[in-house]
């Protein structure tokens, strides 16, 4: 479907959550991991009952105004060049499924009545106890669906004018895709290496192949 891509951003968890969380408190955790040792982000969701909001099972970037725009994470997908995401995920809950879909918006939060969502028709099935497994959204407008808000509100923003300055960026379990919110769930999950991933070069990759197109050219006109 896409020519040459690159890794834009990834959290592989090594050392800090990288600003993942939402609801309940998210963890690092070698309980488990796809490699023995190697740490992941893990969230034990509502496991003792009680959770209230918390029970939704939803992984997002931060919703901190001050730091929005120096996440690499969001921005504008346009000019990125943002065309998908790809994670590893399991699912350790006794008894719930996750169907998990990505949720994209140019606000934080499906509580904001200003903005609009758009939710993956997509989804990835992780059944109970289901064990790693991959998943990947393509981030195009054919494969997601405009939601409503939270009072039941749709934005009227483009798909193209909201991928200009994402501020939303959150995956759920939503058995419909129907909402941002996510559906409730008692679990423990996890998530690693999640990639974003672009046509265009990762700053530091872009500047080495500029570089090694200026030195091909150079030799050219040498050689006339």
């Amino acid at each position: 479907m896409f020519g040459s891509s690159f890794t834009w951003v990834e959290s592989d968890f090594t050392f800090q959550t990288d600003d993942w969380g939402g609801g309940a408190n998210s963890f690092l955790s070698t309980q488990d991991a796809i490699d023995p040792g190697n740490s992941y982000l893990r969230k034990e969701i509502n496991i003792n009952g009680g959770g209230g909001l918390k029970s939704k099972m939803i992984v997002r970037r931060p919703v901190d105004s001050t730091v929005i725009g120096s996440d690499p994470w969001l921005g504008n997908f346009n000019a990125k060049g943002i065309q998908s995401v790809e994670l590893d995920f399991n699912n350790w809950s006794a008894d719930e499924p996750v169907y998990l879909r990505l949720a994209l918006s140019n606000v934080t939060n499906p509580m904001i009545s200003s903005g609009t969502w758009w939710v993956s028709t997509t989804y990835a099935t992780f059944s109970p106890g289901s064990g790693w497994g991959g998943a990947s959204f393509n981030i195009l407008e054919t494969e997601m669906q405009r939601v409503g808000d939270f009072n039941g509100g749709f934005g009227q923003d483009s798909f193209i004018d909201t991928l200009s300055d994402i501020k939303g960026f959150r995956f759920i379990a939503s058995s419909t895709g129907n909402s941002a919110l996510g559906d409730e769930f008692s679990g423990a999950i996890g998530m690693d290496n999640v990639r974003l991933i672009s046509s265009i070069p990762e700053p530091s990759r872009f500047a080495v192949i500029m570089g090694l197109l200026a030195t091909v050219s150079l030799l050219r006109r040498r050689r006339r």
